[in-house]
């Protein structure tokens, strides 16, 4: 017995569950561009930890060199989301150039005054190519983060201020929407030679294909997305790989516990599962 997320259903065999999700590929990828996602809503999370931007290449050290300012990834590239969504490079080149000074960072997706932690107009964001291992995560390679820098001196939200300050980890979430998506099928029928030669481009530059115990038979390639109004300080985030940018060897290690008492979250075996934390979310806000 094998269950299709997408369909929602049980299929006794890959062929049959191939044959219905062919037909419906159509309404799936204009119901998922139809949405307004918000990434913390889309499956488990494990906390981010600070980097050391001394360790960062030089190719992109100098996007990060003002000290006076916070760097947040809000999303990063190659994680395959329990939607079965994977975010590839390039998809926030086009928002980032278009929403820059138009976004707002707040807590917890809430648009309201008393949630913003930085309004728009003080908020630049670029997309910027950084190593899995300086957002603490075990994945080889690197990926594209969707990146808010602002000045410290603009975070207008006292418990985010407070939060911000002390080093304590915290996640990062995007409202998105999806512009441009594929659908990627490991079939060899030939009515799917475009579904497997999508599959075939983009099977391995998945970063967490080894957390799935089950062959991952087919995903939805998402290509384009646009960052609309804002993005978010949570207490949960879906990709496991979002966080705080520090810009100096000193703040970094000002902030780490003591050697020894450091800990890394690692995801479970059952990351690729879809996992409700909404009744998290809704009671572990930000203080007003």
């Amino acid at each position: 017995m094998i269950h299709c997320k997408a369909l929602n259903k049980d299929f006794d065999s890959k062929t049959e569950m191939f044959k219905e999700l062919r037909e419906a590929k159509d309404q799936i990828i204009s119901q998922k561009k139809a949405n307004i996602y918000k990434s913390c809503e889309k499956g488990l999370s494990v906390t981010a930890k600070p980097i050391n931007i001394e360790k960062v290449s030089d190719t992109v050290k100098g996007l990060f060199k003002d000290e006076d300012y916070y760097y947040i990834a809000t999303n990063t590239t190659r994680i395959l989301d329990n939607h079965e969504d994977v975010h590839v490079d390039g998809i926030w080149n086009k928002s980032a150039k278009e929403q820059s000074g138009k976004n707002y960072l707040v807590a917890d997706h809430e648009l309201k005054l008393s949630s913003t932690i930085v309004r728009k107009e003080y908020v630049t964001i670029f997309v910027a190519k950084i190593s899995f291992a300086l957002l603490g995560k075990n994945y080889e390679g690197e990926t594209e983060a969707l990146i808010y820098k602002f000045k410290k001196d603009k975070v207008i939200h006292k418990d985010a201020k407070e939060w911000l300050e002390s080093g304590d980890a915290i996640e990062a979430s995007v409202r998105m929407q999806y512009i441009d998506i594929e659908f990627a099928l490991n079939s060899d029928e030939d009515g799917d030679k475009r579904e497997k030669k999508i599959y075939d481009k983009y099977i391995d530059i998945i970063a967490n294909k080894d957390d799935f115990n089950n062959e991952i038979l087919y995903f939805w390639v998402v290509k384009q997305a646009k960052n609309t109004s804002e993005s978010s300080l949570v207490i949960f985030g879906s990709n496991p790989a979002t966080g705080i940018v520090i810009t100096s060897e000193d703040e970094k290690t000002k902030n780490e516990p003591p050697e020894g008492t450091q800990k890394i979250i690692e995801p479970s075996e059952d990351t690729h599962k879809s996992i409700d934390y909404s009744y998290l979310t809704k009671n572990l806000k930000f203080k007003k």
